[in-house]
């Protein structure tokens, strides 16, 4: 059965997600991970790119997860004469889902040190109802934030290369009773948490036949930077990414997402990018242990820090567990607390699996006699 809820998973994640990191500003976030995994691990450290990398256990192998806490985000290109900010996305954004929204343009490493601002719209008496049908290009679109001109923005602080993220907060869907919560940036910091469920599993008996590395990377956004340089330098025997992935919504349909499920557990992935050996030992310890699991076929790339890792130096044992998520890349993201616990638990029997485990990298096949 799965265990007893032991972490207060919705406080965990309020604390990572108010803290921002859009890709290259990822400062804040990553004290705020640094705090959590001390909390677990033997050693905690951060490395050039500013991968955080808490270590536990005592084996000559060596399993490593790998989650991004960077976010989607814009950044500040340019300001006109009369004050207004123009801007560029970092990531993929939908211009459609980016017109109109509150942001916060972040002009210091504080909790506080932002300018509240909004991506201007024109409204629709204004314009022509063809022109309601298409959506307006990054370029065509400003951040009003109450400054008169150039001057008064340079002395909010606001100046060119300031990231700008939306300015949403967590808070449960609905009446808070079916366990959905909504936020921005789940896309990955929700797979950081689940990290935390994971540890706090192990604390009472940290593993002894592996070492384990658990990694919050960076950069996943823009082309998955920091799993490439952690999962180099650590030389994993063993890597697992965690990440999102598209559930059933309104206009999506269950065939185009394989019928993944908010609340009907993590997501095992399954398909070329990823070790068949390493996928069937994950489904089966969620059968042994009554964690609620689904599978997903990913046909080629999964476009998450897998597919570096996979590759990684001479190649390794690699694996992808995903939590389902509506409404991906947008301000109101949705996730299930249930399937963010039961990632977490899964991480954790796969970890004492690979204890056991005689997977190897390279096996021998044939010798010719001599």
């Amino acid at each position: 059965m799965v265990s007893v809820l032991t972490l207060d998973l919705f406080e965990v994640l309020r604390d990572l997600m108010e803290a921002p990191a859009v890709t290259g500003f990822e400062e804040q976030r990553r004290k705020r991970i640094i705090e959590q995994f001390s909390k677990y691990c033997d050693r905690v450290s951060v490395d050039v790119i500013g991968n955080v990398i808490g270590t536990i256990g005592g084996g000559e192998r060596s399993v490593m997860l790998a989650g991004h806490y960077d976010q989607l985000g814009f950044m500040v290109g340019h300001i006109d004469e009369k004050g207004y900010a123009h801007f560029s996305p970092v990531g993929g954004w939908d211009p459609r889902v980016a017109y109109g929204t509150r942001v916060r343009i972040w002009v210091g490493d504080e909790p506080d040190a932002y300018v509240t601002g909004v991506i201007g719209t024109r409204p629709a008496h204004l314009t022509e109802p063809k022109e309601r049908e298409k959506a307006v290009p990054f370029k065509d679109m400003r951040i009003d934030f109450a400054a008169k001109d150039r001057k008064e923005a340079e002395e909010l602080g606001v100046r060119v290369g300031c990231p700008v993220t939306p300015d949403s907060t967590l808070a449960r869907l609905g009446s808070g009773g079916g366990g959905l919560v909504v936020g921005p940036a789940f896309d990955d910091v929700c797979a950081v948490a689940a990290f935390i469920k994971t540890l706090d599993e192990l604390r009472a008996e940290p593993p002894q036949g592996v070492k384990l590395h658990v990694v919050a990377t960076v950069q996943e956004e823009i082309g998955l930077r920091g799993a490439t340089v952690s999962g180099y330098n650590l030389n994993p025997w063993c890597a697992i990414a965690a990440d999102v992935t598209h559930a059933v919504a309104p206009g999506v349909e269950a065939s185009r997402v394989g019928d993944i499920h908010l609340g009907k557990g993590p997501v095992v992935a399954v398909g070329a990018n990823f070790t068949k050996a390493l996928w069937e030992i994950m489904e089966r310890e969620a059968e042994a242990r009554g964690i609620p699991h689904q599978r997903q076929g990913v046909p080629s790339r999964s476009g998450t820090d897998a597919w570096a890792l996979q590759v990684v130096r001479g190649g390794t044992i690699s694996g992808l567990v995903s939590i389902p998520n509506r409404y991906m890349h947008s301000p109101n993201e949705v996730i299930s607390l249930s399937d963010l616990e039961n990632t977490g638990l899964l991480l954790a029997a796969t970890v004492r699996a690979l204890e056991e485990s005689d997977l190897e990298h390279t096996v021998e096949v044939f010798r010719r006699g001599s």
